[in-house]
C-alpha cells in the first residue's frame, strides 16, 4: 500500500512533457491578457513578459548567441551583457502582446533530438500561419526553451550573426550599449 502511494505521488509530481509545459505557459499568458480593446498597463505588460520569458534558459541562449565571445569576456562584462540581453528579450516578447490577443497556437507532435526536444507549433495571427519550433531541454523538473526557430530561422543563430558582426566592427561594449539602448 505504501509503495502504491509513493508511486502515485511520483506520478502526480512528475513534470509535464515539453509540449504540456508550453501549453501551460500559453494558457497562463492568455489568462493574464486584458479583454480586447482594453489597454495593456505597464504592470500587466511586465507580468506577461515575465511569464513569457520564465521558461527560457536565458543564460544558455546568451552563451550560444555569443559563441566564442562569451569565454573571452570577464565575469563582470558577462553579467552586464546578461542584464542587457534579458531586458531586450523581455521587451521583444512584450512587443508581441497585441498579436497574442488574436492569435491561435496549434501544438504539433514533439520530436526528440539528442538532449533536446523540438516542439513544433503553428501560430496563426490574423489568418496568417507562422511555423514556430521551440527547442527545449529538461533541467531538473522543468522544461526550458534554449532556442526558438521561426519559419526555419533560429533565434540563437540570428543573434550570433548580428552580435558577431557588431563585436567585430565596434567591440563588445558597443554590443551591450546597443542592447541597452533598445531595452
Amino acid at each position: 500500500m505504501r509503495l502504491a502511494l509513493v508511486a502515485v505521488g511520483l506520478l502526480i509530481s512528475a513534470p509535464p512533457n515539453a509540449t504540456e509545459a508550453l501549453k501551460a505557459r500559453d494558457a497562463e499568458v492568455r489568462k493574464q491578457l486584458p479583454p480586447p480593446g482594453s489597454p495593456v498597463t505597464p504592470e500587466v505588460r511586465s507580468k506577461i513578459e515575465n511569464t513569457l520569458t520564465r521558461t527560457v534558459d536565458m543564460e544558455s541562449m546568451a552563451k550560444e548567441a555569443l559563441g566564442k565571445h562569451w569565454d573571452e569576456q570577464p565575469p563582470a562584462k558577462r553579467q552586464k551583457f546578461m542584464r542587457a540581453f534579458v531586458n531586450r528579450f523581455k521587451r521583444v516578447s512584450g512587443d508581441q502582446i497585441e498579436s497574442y490577443r488574436t492569435s491561435k497556437t496549434e501544438f504539433l507532435p514533439e520530436q526528440k533530438q539528442g538532449d533536446t526536444v523540438q516542439v513544433p507549433t503553428r501560430l496563426v495571427v490574423k489568418g496568417e500561419p507562422t511555423n514556430v519550433v521551440y527547442v527545449m531541454r529538461r533541467e531538473g523538473n522543468e522544461w526550458r526553451i534554449v532556442d526558438i526557430v521561426v519559419d526555419d530561422v533560429s533565434t540563437v543563430e540570428n543573434y550570433r550573426s548580428s552580435f558577431s558582426r557588431i563585436i567585430a566592427k565596434e567591440g563588445f561594449d558597443a554590443l551591450i550599449r546597443r542592447l541597452t539602448s533598445t531595452a
